[in-house]
């Protein structure tokens, strides 16, 4: 085998492995242009068989091979129209440039069906190339017009089909204008097309690039948003959306459970302001999320409840309570006394819910404020004829 013909078949083989591949892609993304581009290759890969030297072992009749080269042609320029049809960004609108891709498809099809009537004559020849002349150019408008709003693919495949665009206009000009057939024209039309083999992947790839990064932001975007609704907007820790989130979907669960609530809260706002007091609660917030192993949430008001995961979480729970007087006293220094809070501690039964828990533990809770506020007091046992003070250690 020549050098030339191993050329024509590599380049062949190419073009057939990537329209292979465009296909699968579709099946993979779902985009429209891909099976476009996939079956443009396919007419790409037909029309290198009616050049040298593949063209004289396929084609014995000058006729026949005229025609097939017609028909090649008309078909890859038919479906360079669709292929920006539906490659072109929906987001910048130009439903008008996309008719106009469509309308090359037709033409296209139509050049290649009289391809077997067109041969027969020098007339219909230099009919044929005037037509394919209208089709360049409606593409090439097309494409200079998209470049200006900016669309990306427009640019990456008006570079793809720069070349092959540019031979096929002289070569045009070689038959209308010259009367003859442009010289070397297979060879510049096949070197033309390997750019386009090399461009267009390219293109691809970059559109998916962007479609991936708007993808990610949007994705960032939405855990964003979905953080920010799991979290108390004045405190910062979470509140009940994020509390459920964390109990019913980490992987440890807790070992226990407090209930807290800050004393006379009423006082502070009512004597200082609901400035001051939502203040406190920040102070308040950030008191009962510096332990570790604990997780803070605020239900509302002057609530909180924080899940348990340390060993020694009763220890835990109690530290960072008293930690509360000294963190407030430190944000919000006018207040003439200090902040405490009153605590219901409770284990996490296995099976349990998150709002069965807190219901249980309501009840130490209020037998913490019973025996005089500023302490924490465990449910050790639940037995509903005793008062709440008997139904704790």
């Amino acid at each position: 085998m020549d050098w030339a013909s191993f050329t024509i078949g590599a380049w062949t083989a190419c073009m057939l492995a990537f329209a292979a591949g465009a296909a699968g892609l579709y099946f993979v993304i779902g985009r429209q242009f891909l099976l476009w581009i996939s079956a443009r290759l396919l007419a790409i890969g037909l029309l290198a068989f009616t050049f040298p030297p593949m063209a004289g072992f396929i084609f014995a009749d000058p006729q026949a091979l005229l025609v097939a080269r017609l028909v090649a042609t008309d078909v890859s320029i038919a479906l360079a129209g669709p292929v920006m049809a539906t490659y072109l960004e929906r987001s910048l609108g130009l439903n008008h440039l996309r008719r106009l891709f469509w309308g090359v498809f037709p033409i296209g099809l139509g050049l290649a069906l009289c391809a077997p009537l067109i041969a027969r004559d020098i007339l219909p020849l230099w009919l044929h190339s005037a037509v394919v002349l209208v089709m360049v150019l409606m593409m090439t408008f097309g494409l200079w017009s998209a470049i200006r709003q900016k669309s990306r693919p427009a640019l990456f495949q008006s570079i793809a089909w720069g070349p092959a665009i540019a031979v096929g206009l002289v070569a045009i000009y070689s038959e209308l204008i010259l009367g003859g057939p442009l010289p070397f024209y297979a060879q510049a039309m096949l070197a033309a097309l390997m750019v386009e083999l090399i461009v267009t992947p390219i293109g691809i790839g970059d559109g998916f690039r962007i479609v991936q990064d708007q993808r990610d932001r949007a994705l960032v975007g939405m855990r964003q948003a979905t953080e920010a609704s799991a979290l108390d907007p004045l405190t910062g820790i979470a509140n009940r959306r994020g509390l459920e989130h964390r109990f019913t979907s980490c992987a440890v669960r807790p070992v226990g459970i407090a209930v807290l609530d800050c004393d006379l809260f009423k006082r502070i706002n009512d004597n200082f302001g609901h400035d001051t007091g939502d203040r406190v609660l920040v102070a308040v917030g950030a008191a009962l999320g510096a332990g570790e192993n604990i997780f803070p949430a605020r239900m509302g008001g002057e609530e909180f409840v924080l899940l348990l995961y340390g060993e020694d979480w009763r220890r835990d729970a109690e530290a960072a309570r008293r930690n509360i007087p000294a963190v407030v006293a430190q944000r919000v220094p006018e207040l003439p006394f200090p902040v405490t809070a009153s605590a219901g501690l409770s284990a996490v039964l296995a099976e349990e819910t998150l709002e069965t828990a807190i219901r249980r533990t309501d009840r130490a809770l209020y037998a913490a404020k019973d025996a005089g506020r500023d302490r924490s007091i465990a449910l050790t046992d639940f037995r509903r004829h005793l008062t709440r003070l008997e139904e704790v250690a």
